[in-house]
C-alpha cells in the first residue's frame, strides 16, 4: 500500500478525542460508541486507536479504532471500526489504502497483547467446546460446523482466535485477504443486515394486551432466555445489560423479552410462540430503544441513534425492524479471526 505501519495507542474509555471521532462518524460507528461506554469492562480490556489520546491531536482523515476484551470469551471479544465506513469518506466503495493500513496495524498490535485467563464462570463452556471437538475433530479451510451452541464455543480451544462482532463486510474482506478469517464457524456465509433507527422517529410504546405487564428481566428468568437461543450469553453478561420484558400478571412468567447488547444492538429479541402475531415484539423493541438509547449515541446534530443486526432470511426480525422505521443500511458479519497469523500484516499489505 505504500503506507508505513501506524502506531497504535491505548485510550481511556472516556477519551474525549476518540469519542469525538466516533460521534462524527455516527450512525456507522454506533457499535464502538456503545461498547466503549458500557460499564461491563474488565481490567484486561483495551481501547485502541491509530491516533493518540492527546487533546492536542487532530483527528486524521483515515483512522481505525477497536475495543478488545479477551476475558469475555466465548462471547464477542472484539469490535472494530474504521473511518472509511462512513459513506462520505471516499467516492470509492473500496476502502482507501490508508484506512486498510490502519485496520491491519490495529490487528498486528493486538497480536502482541497477552491473552488473559478464561473467567471461571466460563469453565463449563470450555468443557462443551471439548465435547464439540470430539464430535467434530477436524479443522481446516473446507470444514464447516453446523450452527449449534458447540460451534459458538469451539474457538475456546484456540487461544489466538477472537470473535469480531457486527463487523463491516469490507473489513472482513481485508482480514480474509490477509489470511486471518477462520471459516469452520458460520461466518462469511451468514450475512446480517444492520438497521439504524433515529430514536425520535420510533413509534410510541403501545399498551400491552390485558393480563400482561412490563418489567425488567430478572436473574430467575435468564435460564429461559438462554434456552431460547444457541448463542452463548452468560448470566454474568446478561445481568449487566439493560432489558425489557413482558410478563403474565397471573403467573409472573416472562413471555417476551429483549436486551440492549454490550454494543447497544437489539439482542435476543424473543416472543413465546403462543403470544406471537400480537405486535408484542415491536412494542418490546420500541420500548427498550426509547427507554435506554436517547443519551448514548448522539450525533453532532443532536440525533440519538439505535441499531439492530438481523441475519438475512430472518423474516420476523426484519419485519419488526422495518415496522420501527429502520432500513437495512450495511452488511455485517460475526467472524473469527486468528491473531496468531497477524505478525506485521500492515507492512506487507
Amino acid at each position: 500500500m505504500g503506507e508505513e505501519i501506524m502506531e497504535v495507542h491505548e485510550h481511556p474509555a472516556t477519551s474525549p478525542l476518540l469519542q469525538k471521532a466516533l460521534k462524527q462518524s455516527l450512525p456507522y460507528s454506533i457499535n464502538l460508541i456503545y461498547r466503549t461506554q458500557h460499564p461491563n469492562r474488565t481490567p484486561t480490556a483495551h481501547i485502541l486507536a491509530t491516533f493518540p489520546p492527546s487533546p492536542a491531536t487532530t483527528i486524521p482523515k483515515c483512522w481505525a479504532a477497536a475495543y478488545l476484551d479477551r476475558s469475555m470469551r466465548p462471547e464477542t471479544d472484539l469490535w472494530l471500526f474504521s473511518a472509511f465506513e462512513v459513506p462520505s469518506h471516499s467516492p470509492s466503495t473500496i476502502p482507501c489504502p490508508t484506512c486498510k493500513t490502519a485496520i491491519l496495524s490495529l490487528i498486528t498490535h493486538m497480536s502482541t497483547l497477552p491473552t488473559p485467563p478464561l473467567h471461571p464462570s466460563n469453565f463449563p463452556a470450555l468443557e462443551r467446546a471439548k465435547e464439540h471437538e470430539k464430535q467434530y475433530p477436524d479443522l481446516g479451510p473446507n470444514i464447516r460446523f453446523p450452527l449449534t451452541t458447540g460451534s459458538y464455543l469451539r474457538h475456546l480451544l484456540l487461544p489466538g482466535v477472537v470473535t469480531v462482532g457486527a463487523v463491516n463486510h469490507q473489513i472482513v474482506d481485508i482480514c480474509a485477504e490477509a489470511g486471518l478469517v477462520r471459516d469452520e464457524f458460520p461466518g462469511r456465509e451468514a450475512k446480517l443486515n444492520k438497521f439504524f433507527f433515529k430514536v425520535s422517529n420510533l413509534p410510541q410504546t403501545r399498551e400491552l394486551p390485558q393480563g400482561l405487564r412490563w418489567g425488567e428481566m430478572r436473574e430467575e428468568d435468564l435460564a429461559t432466555v438462554q434456552a431460547r437461543t444457541s448463542i452463548p450469553r452468560s448470566v454474568r453478561t446478561l445481568m449487566t445489560l439493560k432489558s425489557v420484558g413482558v410478563f403474565e400478571e397471573a403467573t409472573d412468567k416472562a413471555i417476551a423479552w429483549t436486551f440492549l447488547g454490550l454494543d447497544g444492538s437489539l439482542t435476543t429479541l424473543h416472543t413465546e410462540e403462543e403470544y406471537r402475531g400480537k405486535g408484542i415484539a415491536k412494542a418490546v423493541a420500541a420500548k427498550i430503544f426509547r427507554d435506554y438509547a436517547p443519551e448514548l449515541a448522539v450525533d453532532e446534530e443532536g440525533n440519538a441513534w439505535a441499531h439492530a443486526d438481523v441475519y438475512e432470511g430472518n423474516v420476523q426480525s426484519e419485519s419488526v425492524c422495518r415496522s420501527l422505521g429502520g432500513q437495512p443500511e450495511v452488511k455485517v458479519f460475526w467472524v473469527r479471526i486468528d491473531l496468531t497469523n497477524a505478525g506485521t500484516l500492515s507492512k506487507d499489505a
